[in-house]
């Protein structure tokens, strides 16, 4: 079962995920944050195996959180999940320890094969430690 925590000041948005991620069997939400201090509080607290994160939330952005958060938690794919995309911030945000950033306007298809691909690549690199 993989638990992932939902960071995105948009309540309508965060129940579309909840809505959209309970359909798969495997993934259970552990927790929601609307803020970033929120999101890396509860990364810290409820350690999620993946993290979907909007790029602009309130009380520190998507990037600081997401580099708060990689620098605890290094091993937990952080999905930036945002309407915001141009290749700078795409490059800052993989400074930032986003794994993946994923454009809303592509829809959701898209996201759902990032966070599935990003889960296989933490299994297998947690089983290849392991081996």
């Amino acid at each position: 079962m993989a638990r992932i925590l939902i960071a995105d000041d948009s309540e309508p948005m965060r129940i579309a995920l909840k809505t959209l991620f309970v359909l798969r069997p495997q993934w259970e939400i552990c927790g929601e944050a609307e803020n970033g201090r929120e999101a890396v509080a509860k990364a810290t607290e409820l350690q999620p195996d993946l993290i979907v994160l909007d790029f602009k939330v309130p009380l520190s952005n998507g990037l600081q959180a997401a580099g708060e958060i990689s620098r605890t938690m290094p091993t937990t794919p952080i999905v930036m999940y945002t309407f915001d995309w141009n290749a700078d911030l795409e490059i800052v945000a993989k400074l930032a320890g986003i794994w993946r950033l994923v454009v809303k306007e592509n829809g959701v298809q898209e996201l759902l094969s990032a966070m599935d691909a990003e889960l296989a690549f933490k299994e297998y690199k947690k089983k290849s430690q392991h081996a």
